[in-house]
């Protein structure tokens, strides 16, 4: 046996791209010999010492992380569809089970997180790249499979609002309705010919609950203060069906998309104050930024206290331990495949000298532009 024995430790087997556990090791003839298991497959195998790697060198030791993390939560999938693992038990993940997408190791880590306890309302911030919106179409289903939600409100930028229905009937086989709510007023006049927009009886009736689960863009729902030429009735009318009875839809989750566009400069702009309209509106809430923060203390913080206004009453309140508890977020040199291998190619800096002399225009244009 060799002085330095790995036995107990964790390594990186580079004959089967894995990470293993080294159970025994046997030196015969001046050769070493180990006896691994690999969590992956659960199966115990011999490979040369020479094939295994320490996970510190590795360059991503991050990545090796994820990766035993994913082969844990993989192989509680596998058991349950197995059937030799407990229904019971209230962390078993059923969406990735029956959704038409194959989630990353990230994705199933945020779906595993936002569902381990009652309170689910977080901000999903991976960065750009990494699936938010399919990570946001696996908490609903989840959610809708435990019997938890039945109605979703979709709220997001003009520009992604189809990518939205497209995703979540190509991944999901959720249907979801596109919802113009200038068209609202038109339907209410058809149902209810008897009633004129804006009277005591038309507030009764709540078009929205007529669309199980539907996607509204951001600045089409936003309420008004005041617009030129609009009388204080005109405001109401149009805030009646686009804001008012939007909040009172008895929603059980609603997903916002580019959710900083809420934070606003201030507290009395329309989409914070359609934030904290939404924010009210269901108990299951999820927002979603890849660049929560962009700088911006103070937006960022009235972003914060939507998912929950106690914890973040002011600005002082945002700390970086009280946020991580409502934060799930994955950078792209930590995401990894199903395999264990970096998802995105590792990104390599390298200090580029310029010969000053042979640029004296660019110098002299850049001092000038100091001075200016």
């Amino acid at each position: 046996m060799d002085d330095e024995t790995m036995q107990g430790t964790w390594q990186y087997s580079t004959s089967h791209s894995s990470t293993c556990k080294v159970i025994e090791e046997q030196t015969l003839w001046g050769q070493t010999i180990c006896r691994i298991w690999l969590p992956n497959q659960d199966v115990v195998v011999r490979v040369p010492k020479s094939t295994l790697k320490t996970l510190a060198t590795q360059s991503h030791p991050e990545i090796e992380q994820a990766h035993i993390a994913y082969v844990a939560a993989a192989a509680k999938v596998s058991e349950v569809l197995e059937g030799s693992f407990s229904g019971s038990d209230g962390n078993v993940l059923l969406a990735p089970m029956e959704s038409r997408v194959i989630p990353l190791p990230h994705q199933i880590h945020a779906l595993s997180r936002a569902i381990s306890g009652d309170r689910i309302r977080y901000l999903l911030a991976d960065e750009v790249g990494l699936g938010k919106t399919v990570e946001a179409g696996l908490i609903l289903r989840e959610l809708k499979l435990r019997g938890l939600v039945k109605r979703t409100l979709v709220v997001a930028p003009k520009s992604i609002a189809m990518q939205w229905i497209a995703e979540m009937n190509t991944h999901f086989n959720e249907t979801f309705a596109l919802i113009n709510p200038g068209d609202l007023d038109a339907l209410e006049r058809l149902e209810r010919p008897e009633r004129m927009f804006n009277t005591e009886s038309s507030k009764e009736y709540n078009p929205w609950l007529k669309f199980p689960q539907a996607v509204v863009t951001l600045d089409a729902v936003k309420p008004l203060t005041k617009r030129r030429g609009w009388s204080k009735e005109k405001i109401r009318g149009y805030n009646l069906n686009r804001y008012e009875k939007l909040v009172h839809g008895q929603w059980d989750l609603i997903i916002v998309d580019e959710s900083h566009r809420l934070g606003g400069s201030t507290e009395q702009v329309a989409r914070f104050k359609l934030g904290q309209g939404l924010a009210e509106a269901s108990p299951y809430l999820l927002l979603l930024s890849a660049t929560p923060h962009q700088g911006k203390s103070d937006s960022f913080a009235r972003l914060m206290s939507l998912l929950d206004p106690m914890t973040f009453p002011d600005e002082e309140s945002v700390t970086q331990a009280r946020v991580s508890e409502f934060v799930i977020r994955t950078e792209k040199r930590k995401a990894v495949t199903s395999q264990g291998k970096p998802l995105f190619i590792p990104r390599t800096t390298r200090t580029q000298k310029i010969n000053l002399q042979k640029n004296q225009k660019q110098v002299d244009l850049y001092n000038d532009h100091q001075l200016s």
